[in-house]
């Protein structure tokens, strides 16, 4: 393991890269919250914990945030995907939590 891991099984990490490709490619993506995990404390994950992704780019449009949110819902992840715009979170937030890229 990495020093900051993204707690998701190979299938679910395809899955959401999938997502996000085809709908938000020119954003990056960043995971954050409870699914980014150092070491032993990934295994304590419960498995239904959501995942939080902070994109990093242009405001989506109102109709394209809904369909981001849309396809993750109907997805076959066992859990939910929260969907935020980086420059929305609390400042606090942007320098003290864990990140880690879900793709460039």
């Amino acid at each position: 393991m990495t020093a900051l891991d993204i707690v998701l099984t190979e299938d679910e990490l395809r899955t959401v890269t999938q997502v996000l490709a085809s709908l938000v490619p020119r954003h990056q993506a960043l995971a954050f919250g409870s699914r980014v995990r150092a070491g032993a404390a990934a295994a304590k994950l419960k498995a239904h914990a959501d995942l939080d992704i902070a994109l990093v780019g242009p405001p989506l449009e109102p109709h394209d945030m809904f369909a981001l949110r849309n396809a993750f819902s109907e997805s076959d992840l066992p859990f939910r995907v929260d969907i935020s715009m980086h420059d929305d979170l609390p400042p606090q937030w942007r320098g003290s939590v864990h990140w880690a890229a879900l793709r460039p």
